[in-house]
């Protein structure tokens, strides 16, 4: 069930992202819309994960005037959909594009706390850590990094760069098992 949750989660983020103007300026989606991109689990499923996200606070419901259910997620419902995210980052089993993602930031230590979790992250998703501020990774998740940098307001500290050489790349395909 667990699963189901974290991809609604990340269904009402996805689709909601593009009307997100700051924090906590999470807008309501219609819930059949997030639903109905995710087939791998029953109604039943679905109808129970919905129940659970709204007992454990981390989405809101309401009906509009035509009576369809709205749901927007929470903060804390946010920061969840995020973390689902770049703990899947981890098991990504793709084609891999030749390409390497870096990540540096230079975040002030009065925004240790966001630091700290930005590098969890980063490690929670498996990327290589190349210096203690840059980070490597072998495919796409510029829209994991974007969220969350956004989330956190880290946008000025944060850099990523796509990357067609780099001096360590048997070193790199060796630590994330990439075969050509």
């Amino acid at each position: 069930m667990n699963n189901a949750i974290e991809e609604i989660l990340w269904n009402i983020y996805y689709q909601s992202s593009n009307r997100i103007g700051g924090r906590r300026d999470f807008r309501f989606v219609v819930l059949n819309e997030v639903l109905e991109d995710i087939h791998e689990f029953t109604g039943k499923q679905l109808t129970n994960a919905v129940y659970d996200l709204k007992r454990q606070k981390l989405i809101e419901k309401k009906k509009d005037y035509e009576g369809s259910i709205l749901i927007s997620l929470t903060e804390k419902g946010v920061l969840r959909a995020i973390n689902y995210k770049f703990r899947r980052l981890n098991d990504k089993k793709e084609k891999w594009d030749s390409k390497w993602r870096m990540l540096a930031f230079d975040i002030p230590e009065s925004h240790r706390k966001a630091r700290n979790a930005l590098r969890y992250r980063f490690k929670m998703g498996g990327f290589y850590e190349l210096q203690e501020s840059i980070f490597l990774y072998p495919y796409d998740c510029k829209k994991e990094i974007d969220a969350f940098v956004k989330l956190f307001k880290l946008e000025k500290y944060v850099r990523f760069g796509l990357l067609d050489f780099i001096d360590i790349e048997d070193k790199l395909k060796f630590h994330f098992k990439i075969t050509e």
